[in-house]
């Protein structure tokens, strides 16, 4: 990779750590596993939160960069994190898919905690003997640009969303918009996973804000400084993936699962269990399936990983409980005596051995979020079926970042229409094995000609060739 030759300091709502029975480990997370050869390469630190501060070690091994804590109060996390986030701009920016919450004590919180990202971050800077470049991430974080410019006017400054970006007409509903926007053309460079989401924060922009000017991935301020405005889609370690869905592990976890389901064709969905991925609607289409098709009774199965996320919020507590009301209700109708259950719901995650044996397993991938910034679990899934020369099919939905990449290789959905995605699952389950094998190498190149370290080189060769002018 061709990367700044600066120090990298990178800002994100948690530390790139975990702690377990042995002590302080790098984190599993995608971000973290883009991130280390980066952080190996240039060195710098990484700012977040932690929930014991004071116990985060300075340095893990495996992780080239300095670990700097934010500690917050419980009030805190509850207002910035819980609140705000989570349950005003995590809903505003998936299209209203639940009804943002707007609280004005939130927001003094979110602006609060920003703030303290901020004095961490200054300190970290001045420390510095070479000035950093700073790359911010994601939606909890939109007020820190200009607060990091005003720390530290002369590094180089930038930010991704990792959600999607809303229609002006919806984000303009929010009363704190314009400081939000404020905030965030304080970067150099502003980094979407697409042209769609882009363009939505160009609008957004010029809807409320007069005298500034767009220019192709440039936006031209009234004080003649300029912003690069870019669409970077992020996505996997390829060679990683491939690699993983090879081993004895996974094919001892292949093994197991074909002998479970063997004989049946096996459908796959694997989310965090979160409202925008679709998940009720994905169950209703099974059901609708397996009414009109009984004969498919006993012959095909649904394997639903949903990742236990936000437990503690009330809007994620009842749509635990609607799945598997819905899970319940479905196999009450469709499990025959001494037979197996069509859907077989796991509320955890899975070790990555087992998540390729089941990427490997799958006959269709399910991927039908409602909104999804990118959805990486499609391109897990085509990366992991080419490497075994797979012939999976992906059923994949029409509103997630990832259908702009994979075109029609993908099977399109509508997943807010459940009868009419019903029917696309029983034509996919038709198509010829040929024609899926296919399908999974020409979307599994496109993964690999845009792997996640194409998306980190751009991204930070674009924050360090950004913003300039007055």
């Amino acid at each position: 990779m061709d990367l700044p030759d600066r120090p990298l300091v990178i800002v994100a709502n948690r530390l790139p750590v975990s702690r377990g029975p042995d002590g302080w480990h790098p984190a599993a997370g995608g971000l973290v596993t883009a991130l280390r050869p980066v952080i190996e390469q240039v060195g710098g630190a990484w700012i977040g939160w932690d929930d014991d501060p004071e116990g985060v070690p300075s340095r893990v091994d495996g992780l080239n960069c300095d670990l700097h804590a934010v500690g917050l109060s419980e009030a805190q996390v509850e207002g910035y994190y819980h609140g705000f986030a989570n349950r005003t701009l995590w809903p505003l920016f998936h299209d209203l898919v639940e009804e943002p919450v707007i609280d004005r004590g939130w927001w003094r919180i979110y602006e609060e905690v920003n703030r303290r990202f901020a004095a961490t971050l200054e300190h970290v800077v001045t420390a510095s003997e070479v000035t950093p470049l700073v790359w911010i991430q994601d939606y909890h974080l939109m007020l820190q640009p200009e607060l990091v410019r005003a720390a530290a006017p002369d590094a180089p400054i930038g930010f991704f969303l990792h959600t999607p970006f809303p229609p002006p007409e919806l984000f303009a509903r929010l009363p704190w918009r314009d400081q939000l926007l404020h905030g965030l053309l304080a970067a150099d460079a502003i980094g979407f996973h697409t042209t769609r989401y882009r363009d939505n924060f160009v609008r957004s922009v010029q809807h409320l804000y007069s005298g500034v000017t767009a220019l192709g991935d440039t936006l031209i301020l009234p004080d003649g400084r300029q912003v690069r405005v870019v669409a970077h889609p992020i996505s996997i370690d390829v060679d990683e993936f491939a690699d993983l869905a090879r081993t004895e592990e996974t094919e001892r976890e292949l093994a197991d699962l074909e002998q479970q389901f063997e004989g049946r064709t096996v459908l796959l969905g694997v989310d965090r269990l979160d409202y925008t991925k679709g998940i009720r609607h994905r169950l209703q289409s099974i059901e609708l399936l397996l009414e009109r098709r009984p004969d498919l009774i006993g012959s095909l199965a649904f394997v639903q990983i949903a990742v236990p996320s936000r437990d503690d919020v009330d809007e994620y507590q009842q749509l635990r409980t609607s799945v598997e009301t819905e899970v319940g209700r479905i196999n009450g109708r469709f499990t025959e005596p001494g037979k197996d259950v069509p859907v077989h719901y796991l509320y955890r995650g899975v070790p990555r051995p087992a998540l390729a044996a089941y990427y490997r397993l799958a006959d269709m991938m399910c991927v039908t979020p409602l909104k999804d910034g990118m959805n990486l679990v499609a391109k897990e899934f085509v990366t992991v079926q080419s490497a075994t020369e797979g012939d999976g099919v992906l059923l994949l939905s029409e509103f997630c970042g990832t259908s702009a990449e994979f075109g029609d290789d993908a099977v399109r959905t509508n997943p807010f229409d459940i009868e009419g995605q019903s029917y696309l699952m029983e034509s996919a389950m038709r198509l010829d094995s040929e024609d899926r094998r296919g399908r999974v190498a020409r979307m599994a190149e496109i993964v690999r000609d845009a792997d996640v370290y194409r998306w980190v080189e751009d991204e930070l060769t674009g924050i360090a060739s950004g913003g300039h002018g007055p």
